[in-house]
């Protein structure tokens, strides 16, 4: 009887480690919430003035287009051209989130921009309303236009 018992301990006592030795799977992150932690990441990113990490952020075929710039300009190039532009012209500028509209695959981001411009040798301080629609895919911003308010431009 000894001898029919050890195997039978033997397999209750490794299944007991194994079951121990399990992990709970972590449950998979939805489109929506990669989308949610990519936009999250490219405000963090405008704040700091990171050109290198929001250019990354870009697909090489992203379409970019703003009615404050002129045609239209693509992936990571036209991404570091259009922001190193507006972090020169306001080196202080604040990007500040208002309301946000999240489905999967398209972001959409009301935000104010407030910051300093010099206009005839002083500075003025701005705050500036815009909206910008990223399309996402592969968690990489395929597309993004961003639309200004040139009435809602105040100067302070």
């Amino acid at each position: 009887m000894t001898i029919t018992l050890r195997p039978i301990l033997f397999i209750i006592l490794a299944t007991t480690i194994a079951a121990c030795n399990n992990k709970p799977e972590k449950p998979p992150v939805s489109q929506t919430e990669q989308s949610k932690q990519l936009i999250d990441e490219h405000f963090r990113y405008l704040n700091d003035h990171d050109l290198k990490s929001l250019v990354a952020q870009y697909a090489d075929k992203a379409k970019i287009t703003t009615s404050d710039w002129d045609g239209e300009s693509y992936g990571p190039q036209g991404a570091d051209q259009i922001f190193h532009q507006l972090f020169y012209v306001s080196p202080d500028a604040k990007y500040l989130v208002g309301n946000v509209i999240n489905t999967d695959s398209t972001v959409v981001v009301e935000y104010d921009i407030v910051g300093l411009k010099e206009k005839a040798g002083s500075p003025i301080r701005y705050d500036l309303h815009n909206c910008s629609i990223f399309r996402i895919k592969d968690n990489k911003i395929a597309a993004e236009a961003t639309y200004s308010n040139s009435k809602l431009y105040h100067n302070k």
